[in-house]
């Protein structure tokens, strides 16, 4: 039975991350809103649970919302020769002379938003008898299909990898952020949305 259009799960490997960098982070981490990055996880929200026991109801407590606690997120690339923007992201977090006289909060804001966007992979968009079509143009590697933001990130943990000298791998970076929410695009007019967000 043939398909009009491929339902396939959207695909995990295919992404871009934007880093959103202004003001005095943007002029120190030069390049940081363009990098690549490998790997992305970590992405979960936590709800709480308060407990509120009630007189004369001794068989369970009334459970209420709390707050969301947002887990960490961890990106990961490679190691290139002079490419040190997450190293300065974290660097600019103690860079404690930036707050001269005259500066503005502006100035030593250390916090930016992200944006990651999912693709399509050609094989899953399109119909099956025109793979990797996009709007009737077959070679069009896809569009966003998914997307999500996260808003107020800062570093929380840099990381390289161990050496080894007996091993032919290539060095990682890591770093983790902290942030204070994010919003899931879940359509492609959506994601096209979330930058304005």
């Amino acid at each position: 039975m043939a398909r009009s259009a491929a339902t396939d799960p959207i695909r995990n490997f295919k992404f871009q991350v934007t880093i959103n960098t202004s003001g005095a982070l943007g002029a120190a981490t030069t390049g940081l809103g363009s990098i690549g990055f490998a790997a992305m996880s970590g992405l979960s929200v936590n709800n709480e649970m308060v407990g509120y026991r009630e007189g004369g109801m001794n068989t369970h407590p009334h459970k209420f919302i709390g707050q969301s606690d947002f887990a960490p997120v961890t990106f990961s690339r490679g190691v290139f020769a002079e490419q040190d923007q997450l190293y300065k992201w974290q660097q600019f977090l103690h860079s404690w002379n930036q707050a001269s006289s005259g500066s503005t909060s502006a100035d030593n804001d250390y916090r930016c938003d992200i944006l990651v966007k999912v693709f399509d992979h050609p094989v899953s968009s399109g119909s099956y008898s025109t793979p990797g079509a996009v709007n009737g143009n077959s070679g069009n590697v896809g569009d966003a299909r998914f997307g999500f933001k996260l808003f107020n990130c800062f570093p929380g943990t840099y990381s390289l990898n161990d050496l080894n000298a007996g091993d032919s791998g290539i060095m990682v970076q890591q770093m983790t952020l902290n942030h204070e929410g994010f919003v899931i695009a879940w359509t492609k007019e959506d994601v096209e949305k979330l930058s304005s967000i």
